[in-house]
């Protein structure tokens, strides 16, 4: 059947349609007679923003016209519910209708039009909350097409709330077992057929462990269901009953506290959202007698990568015509990963493996890193640079027993803007020894650079106490070493050497000055340099920042971006609002001085003292200049 090409109505830029490809050979412009979608999601939502569609999200679209079948197209949502080709764009027939299918998340290696389900990493639930539509049957050409999208599987969502006699429910880690993990989705006819793969499922808890959330396939029978609560190294029982139906929300309200010496939960009654009403019931679950796992937290790994790969080793797949993809960079210190050389790309694959980490006395774990990712030309990050966990007895290679696991957070890919991973969560592996693999992928048309460095595994994160660097003796001095940037080392200014972090170029600069011999230049480039230094600080002590800068450079501004750290490792935002600008610096012929009073948070045990170098924001010009002197930190008394 012949087809027309795509005329985009109102849902591209006029830049888009310049960029589109150029018509298939098979093809003639008969007009604006394309095909335009819209969307929306009955009912619940999983998404944490609270609207149906998040900017991005990729669905997948099938398109019958008469004996034609179009497969997969991938398409973006919008916020608003349209939907525009990421890939391939639709086309009408000439004559007649057409029918569709759609679902949601889009994924390129369906079986046909079978949707493989899997229910167990809880990371995100919004990457595994499936949706089709297949309420557009028989649409007249250049009508719009409206897709109607229903949830397919079930979600859980259980608030907490404690009495006086639990102290915090932080930490706490809830867990179902006795249900399905994998289950086929029929695009045809809707049908969904679990996989009979029993398992346990960690749900996902917030920081503060006030609320958990889960998708779960539905089930007709709970038989053997339960929840497991974890807390502070206790663990208790909850019986699941009843069914769990596609499309529905079951809202639970558990309340935890300590009944006769024994921890205890009461669950209320499930909710269920908009369409059905279930009978439950409060329900006390004590702890079971024995022997748990002690709750206080360690570290079971710290990787920084300053001197050397910390016991990792490399896995090299395939290297084609490369050396080597992973190595230790020693001025910098940290583990990259590049396959392209003399300006060409190379097909790679190579892993780098860490050494085995025991979390066999941990109930829950996590694991954070920070990384950069520049040069993802067809932004395939996602795909081509990726984590995976396997039992450290069961793997010696690459090749064989790794189960992939979302990375929470990736940088942007065209820049050397580091991001932290976020925390990723290893619950699952908790009572088992496992390595991590961070496997590279490069195409010989996209050779990415990927840096990774600080990777920490933390065992029962919030269950404990792990030592915290020496508390810092009350004083009015100044806390900052080298604060006037005086003494220098070949690049860096002394203590300010921050070579984890994007620098970009400093200069020690001796004629334009506040005070003392020297000044600090940075250079604006099109990503964010920093100045940075950690220094020890007592949570709930008040403080004193102050430093200069000057900014008379039309291609260069400055904002300051300070954080809190706790002896987790982990920011603590509750003064983000007080430390950290919105706005950028202006021009001004000028020194100025920035001065901010601050009390730390409880649980602060060192602060990230740190400005930052932009390029001119309006109009997107770098390479000026901007100028640091007298930076200082000070209790104040």
């Amino acid at each position: 059947m012949k087809l027309s090409n795509l005329f985009y109505v109102g849902a591209l830029s006029a830049l888009a349609l310049t960029s589109c490809k150029s018509n298939d050979d098979n093809s003639e412009w008969l007009g604006s007679d394309g095909i335009n979608f819209t969307s929306y999601i009955e009912g619940l939502t999983s998404r944490a923003s609270g609207s149906a569609w998040d900017d991005g999200d990729r669905v997948g679209i099938f398109m019958t016209a008469g004996a034609d079948e179009f497969a997969n197209r991938e398409y973006a949502a919008s916020a608003s519910g349209n939907l525009t080709p990421a890939g391939q764009a639709l086309k009408w027939p000439e004559e007649g209708s057409a029918s569709f299918l759609a679902y949601y998340p889009y994924t390129a290696s369906l079986s046909g039009k079978t949707y493989a389900v899997d229910v167990t990493d809880q990371t995100d639930p919004k990457k595994i909350d499936l949706l089709y539509s297949n309420n557009a049957a028989n649409v007249a050409n250049g009508e719009t097409v409206n897709l109607a999208f229903k949830h397919q599987l079930s979600q859980i969502v259980i608030n907490v709330e404690k009495d006086a006699t639990i102290e915090t429910t932080a930490g706490l880690a809830i867990s179902i077992s006795g249900m399905d993990t994998q289950a086929s989705f029929d695009l045809n006819d809707g049908t969904l057929t679990p996989g009979g793969n029993k398992g346990n499922i960690a749900m996902n808890v917030n920081a503060e462990g006030t609320q958990a959330e889960a998708i779960v396939i539905p089930a007709a029978d709970l038989s053997g269901a339960k929840m497991t609560f974890t807390l502070q190294g206790m663990s208790f029982d909850y019986s699941v009953t009843g069914t769990y139906e596609a499309g529905t929300k079951y809202t639970y309200k558990a309340t935890l506290s300590i009944l006769n010496g024994q921890p205890a939960v009461t669950m209320g009654t499930a909710s269920i959202e908009d369409w059905k009403d279930q009978a439950g019931g409060d329900i006390n679950v004590d702890f079971e007698e024995g022997e748990a796992p002690s709750g206080e937290e360690f570290v079971a790994l710290d990787a920084p990568f300053a001197d050397g790969m910390d016991g990792f080793t490399i896995d090299d797949v395939e290297l084609g015509d490369v050396g080597y993809v992973w190595k230790h960079d020693a001025e910098y210190h940290y583990m990259k990963a590049s396959a392209h050389v003399g300006d060409v790309d190379y097909a790679t694959e190579s892993w780098l493996i860490s050494p085995a980490i025991d979390l066999t006395k941990a109930t829950t774990a996590k694991l954070t890193f920070t990384h950069v990712i520049n040069y993802d030309k067809q932004g395939e990050k996602e795909q081509n640079q990726t984590l995976w966990v396997a039992d450290a007895a069961a793997v010696d290679a690459s090749s064989t027993g790794w189960e992939q696991v979302t990375i929470t957070t990736y940088p942007n890919g065209m820049s050397w803007d580091e991001s932290s991973s976020g925390d990723i969560d290893l619950s699952k592996y908790a009572g088992k020894t496992i390595k991590l693999g961070f496997k590279y992928v490069s195409t010989e048309s996209s050779a990415a650079t990927w840096e990774i460095w600080n990777v920490k595994v933390v065992g029962n994160p919030s269950g404990g106490t792990v030592d915290p660097d020496p508390d810092p003796e009350p004083s009015g001095s100044n806390l900052l070493t080298n604060p006037g940037f005086e003494d220098w080392t070949a690049a860096l200014p002394t203590a300010w050497d921050n070579k984890t972090y994007n620098t970009g170029e400093i200069v020690k600069e001796t004629t334009i000055k506040h005070e003392g011999n020297n000044s600090l230049r940075q250079t604006s480039a099109s990503g964010t340099n920093k100045v940075q230094q950690e220094v020890n600080i007592i949570g709930g002590k008040k403080y004193r920042i102050s430093y200069w800068f000057l900014d008379n450079d039309t291609k260069a501004s400055s904002r300051y971006w300070f954080a809190m750290v706790g002896s987790d490792g982990k920011t603590i935002n509750e003064i983000n609002d007080q430390i950290q600008q919105t706005d950028y610096s202006t021009d001004n012929a000028e020194w100025q001085n920035v001065v901010i009073e601050f009390t730390a948070p409880e649980g602060t045990v060192k602060m990230r003292y740190e400005v930052r170098t932009y390029r001119n924001m309006d109009s997107n010009e770098a390479g000026g200049y901007i100028y640091y002197d007298d930076m200082e930190l000070t209790e104040v008394q």
